[in-house]
């Protein structure tokens, strides 16, 4: 019996389709952990990991479909936030992540991909086996280099992974962490280039860093790294 093409309910598509993704990417270090819908691997104290998410609207017989999200998560980092309470937003371990397919332009050319680029349409049991075959073939050219930079310092402040990572003060602090300051001023400034009108939000994080006051929400990613950099930098 082959579960990926005799598959019909979308859990056991999906859980079919990622023991296929685990094997295949096996000889790259990623390893399929089905209660959690999860490739990872684990590189110098990083967890590189992939989630699968099964769309709401999967139907037996009428559509499987899964979108996918990558992050990079460090224990050292969630150590350092612990004994550093005064000085970060976030808590835990994550560094970056965002949805894999930005990162998937490279595979053909574009500096950046689209959200829908890391989508994979299981719909069809004769099409599954093509289909994931691409995104593995994409996952080598365009997600293993994305995980090479978002797991250096030196790297991260220039790359995908730090443009579209969904909580920018996490790299500043993982970059305070790993004793490089001297990045984060400039990591930033790139990241709020992106963002319109951000310098007066960015100016109201920084006043709010001087004066004492706590950390604030990363509702406004500005204002955020405004008090992030103020406090990892002058303190």
């Amino acid at each position: 019996m082959d579960m990926l093409t005799d598959a019909t309910r979308p859990r056991d598509v999906v859980l079919a389709a990622g023991a296929w993704l685990g094997e295949a990417l096996a000889s790259d270090g990623f390893r399929w952990t089905p209660s959690k819908l999860r490739l990872q691997r684990n590189v110098d104290g990083l967890k590189h990991q992939v989630h699968v998410q099964p769309r709401p609207y999967n139907r037996t017989g009428e559509c499987v479909e899964v979108g996918t999200i990558l992050n990079v998560r460090d224990r050292a980092l969630a150590r350092w936030r612990q004994a550093n309470p005064d000085r970060v937003i976030s808590g835990g371990d994550a560094v970056c992540g965002h949805q894999l397919g930005y990162a998937a332009g490279r595979s053909d050319g574009r500096l950046y991909g689209d959200v829908s680029d890391g989508d994979i349409d299981l719909t069809d049991p004769a099409q599954r086996e093509q289909r994931l075959q691409r995104f593995v073939s994409m996952f080598r050219e365009a997600i293993l280099p994305w995980f090479a930079e978002a797991s250096e310092p030196g790297l991260i402040v220039g790359s995908r992974a730090g443009d579209h990572t969904n909580d920018p003060t996490s790299v500043v602090e993982w970059l305070a962490s790993r004793d490089r300051p001297d990045l984060i001023a400039a990591y930033a400034q790139r990241y709020l280039s992106r963002i319109a009108d951000a310098d007066e939000s960015y100016a109201k994080g920084v006043a709010m860093a001087r004066s004492g006051q706590s950390s604030p929400s990363t509702t406004n990613q500005a204002t955020a790294l405004g008090w992030s950099v103020t406090r990892l930098t002058e303190t």
